[in-house]
């Protein structure tokens, strides 16, 4: 009996050691920051974009292609070269994903929110990212080159989930584009809704082990954008963009299969959001309140009311019509 326990304990030694020297080892490989370069970059370029990203020489590097990109994001546009890169720093466990663009002139399609966002639904962790580019640029080539990057890494993110976080990128900058200048909207104010959203979608994860149901995605999505006074700006259409993305969120492996990592990741990031754009978020508040009032109400009730009597003319005149031919 004692030589079974015995052995039974040296087995599961055997077993566990190659995973903890597996995990020291990953943990190992992020000891350096490592710089995405973009492939085309070379001499003043590459320079620039170095002191941009304030590299220095104990950093790892990593070339980003347009195959890459079109691996990883493959309903990008047709990049002919890739200019943006990036920087990863591993941060310590439960310090959440910061996203900084160093050269916010020359990324012209992705902020730094939507980096964010689609980096906590990618499944990365604890992480500061910079990204820059020495000209205009849409950006995707540095988020295809962090991908790449912890796959080289050995840490690779599921592909689902950086499927999804591709799809929940372009749908954003979608929206964005589609409300810019309307008042009282921001991508500020749409990507502290969408952080939110997740945060509270992983906090019902923690309580339950059952799957997140689509109606519980929706009464949230409805619950947040109505709080954060994007219900009235948004299409129908739009909200129903979010609550497929959002739907998409509950059912990952990001979030499924470490719910308190994932809404402490969303949880900074929304506290990020709220700390830099604050007046932003505050102004799409007050632009919700001043749609609600008595006197917008009564507005839109007498439009309501002038259609029903159009409508109601009419059924009398063709009512009148018939009598009179019967």
């Amino acid at each position: 009996m004692k030589k079974l326990i015995v052995s039974t304990a040296v087995a599961t030694l055997l077993l566990t050691v190659p995973g903890m020297a597996k995990a020291e080892e990953n943990k190992e490989d992020w000891d350096k920051p490592v710089f995405i370069k973009g492939a085309d970059l070379e001499g003043q370029d590459l320079q620039q974009t170095e002191d941009d990203l304030g590299v220095k020489d104990d950093y790892e590097t990593y070339s980003v292609t347009t195959d890459d990109v079109s691996k990883y994001i493959p309903n990008s546009g047709n990049l002919s070269y890739i200019y943006s890169s990036a920087t990863i720093k591993h941060k310590k466990w439960g310090n959440g994903v910061d996203v900084e663009i160093d050269t916010p002139d020359n990324i012209t399609k992705v902020t730094s929110e939507q980096y964010q966002n689609a980096s906590i639904t990618a499944g990365i962790k604890d992480a500061e990212i910079h990204i820059a580019s020495v000209e205009k640029v849409t950006g995707e080539g540095a988020l295809a080159g962090i991908y790449k990057a912890y796959e080289e890494k050995g840490n690779e993110l599921n592909s689902e989930d950086i499927q999804n976080s591709n799809k929940e990128m372009q749908d954003l900058t979608s929206i964005s584009e589609e409300n810019q200048n309307k008042d009282g909207y921001s991508d500020e104010a749409l990507n502290a809704s969408i952080a939110d959203i997740k945060q509270q979608l992983a906090d019902i994860k923690k309580k339950q082990d059952e799957q997140i149901t689509p109606q519980q995605v929706e009464d949230i999505v409805n619950k947040v954008l109505d709080e954060r006074g994007l219900s009235g700006t948004l299409t129908d259409n739009q909200k129903q963009m979010i609550t497929d993305n959002m739907t998409n969120v509950a059912n990952s492996n990001a979030l499924t299969s470490d719910p308190k990592a994932f809404a402490k990741n969303a949880k900074d990031a929304l506290k990020g959001i709220e700390k830099n754009s604050g007046d932003l978020l505050d102004k799409a508040k007050d632009k919700a309140k001043d749609l609600n009032t008595e006197e917008n109400r009564n507005f839109v009730q007498k439009i309501w009311d002038s259609i029903l009597q159009i409508i109601q003319s009419i059924i009398d005149f063709i009512t009148s019509l018939f009598n009179r031919i019967f």
